[in-house]
């Protein structure tokens, strides 16, 4: 796409921007360049022939980096053009979506390295090479597991502009029935109450800078309902560490109310699974005991002063200097206070599980849910805990949320009941 044919989408009269001077042309492919950090050797059973067509990389960049034989779409595009269509389909997808879709897609190429399937056969792939890659995946993932690996080739295929020509319904039936051949699922992620949540804080103290920090994470995740990643950097360096751009701040945190004067906090993450780009909030009200977030973010605060551009829950170290609290070291925390309580350690995503399962418990409706745990889908309830518990309210002959969610409601115009 030449210059000369672009001048339209500056023209006003054509509905493009009303100022007389060019956009400059938006670089999205910063974002995908590879990372500095080198990745981890192959697992043995999971090596790839070496190919110049899928370099090592980490499994975040293998659905970018790693490249089918040239599509007969791009042969009359130029490589600018190409680039450019290439970077747009790419933001489609979010970071954690290209980690899954990366460990898919090894699989993919594992797979027809050992039967041999030639390049030209892989993209496009046809039906016989994908029954072939479920059929060589039954009894060893689950059925979810299977799903993600057919969606990460399928999505290898949409980025490298090649044709995915398999039938959609003979694929689901497929991996429907390898579903019923799929391993022992893993034991659940236990969800924790109140009284867990108190037992861990009492083992906390809150006058040592790291127990502040811990404590103020862990209520804000949990209040929050927040995934422990969108709070928390792996690591302290790398592409996985602290990057304000990215992480959360002090200066991402404010305190509101709505009309009727009701407090909550709320806590902009700039990065999240779902809209890495723009990022999300999450949000919590004021609570009168020990599990009260913004207490325990003001005791850190004032402990740790962290500065408005430092990483949110950054602690004085043991050389007085402050320091992000990162993932491991959180867990690790937690784990060791969980000892000391005498209870079996949390996982990290047991604080999102131990949240949505509160919330729900306490009257908030599956929809309501949702939205505060920013779900797409109804995916959330795979994590729900006592589900008899959490059925009762609405099981009842004059249920009392029906009642309240009816008395609110009727004030409201009829198209706004739909």
């Amino acid at each position: 796409m030449t210059a000369r044919s672009t001048a339209w989408i500056q023209s006003p009269q054509h509905g493009g921007t009303t100022t007389s001077r060019p956009r400059p042309p938006i670089d999205w492919s910063a974002r995908f360049s590879p990372s500095s950090s080198r990745p981890k050797p192959y697992a043995a059973h999971l090596a790839p022939r070496p190919s110049p067509l899928r370099p090592h990389c980490h499994a975040r960049e293998r659905l970018l980096l790693w490249k089918p034989l040239p599509s007969e779409a791009n042969t009359n595009f130029s490589p600018t053009s190409r680039r450019l269509v290439f970077n747009v389909l790419s933001r489609s997808l979010a970071p954690g979506t290209l980690e899954t879709y990366g460990s898919g897609l090894l699989l993919f190429h594992v797979i027809c390295d050992t039967h041999s399937i030639a390049e030209h056969a892989r993209a496009p792939a046809g039906k016989n090479v994908i029954a072939l890659f479920i059929a060589e995946l039954v009894g060893r993932y689950s059925e979810s597991a299977i799903r993600n690996a057919v969606a990460a080739v399928r999505a290898w295929h949409v980025l490298h502009r090649h044709l995915w020509s398999p039938n959609d319904a003979e694929v689901d039936a497929l991996i429907r029935a390898a579903g019923k051949e799929a391993p022992r699922r893993k034991p659940i992620r236990n969800a924790f109450d109140m009284d867990t949540l108190s037992l861990l804080v009492a083992k906390l103290s809150p006058s040592v800078p790291l127990d502040a920090a811990v404590t103020a994470a862990l209520l804000v995740g949990f209040w929050g309902t927040a995934r422990l990643g969108e709070l928390l950097p792996k690591t302290l360096q790398g592409a996985h560490g602290f990057d304000a751009s990215r992480c959360v701040t002090v200066s991402n945190l404010r305190h509101s109310c709505d009309d009727q004067g009701n407090p909550i906090s709320v806590l902009h993450l700039p990065c999240t699974k779902v809209e890495p780009v723009v990022g999300e909030d999450i949000y919590w009200a004021p609570r009168a005991d020990f599990s009260d977030a913004t207490s325990a973010l003001q005791r850190h605060f004032s402990l740790n002063a962290p500065t408005p551009s430092s990483h949110l829950f950054a602690y004085i170290d043991k050389h007085r200097k402050l320091k992000t609290l990162t993932k491991t070291a959180f867990l690790a925390r937690l784990t060791a206070a969980a000892a000391a309580a005498g209870l079996p350690a949390p996982q990290g995503h047991s604080i999102r599980i131990s949240s949505t399962t509160h919330y729900l418990l306490h009257g908030l409706s599956f929809d309501a849910m949702r939205v505060k745990g920013r779900w797409a889908s109804n995916a959330f309830t795979l994590y729900l805990r006592r589900h008899a518990e959490i059925m009762a309210p609405y099981l009842q002959e004059r249920p009392g949320v029906h009642l309240d969610i009816l008395s609110r409601t009727a004030v409201l115009p009829p198209t706004a009941r739909r």
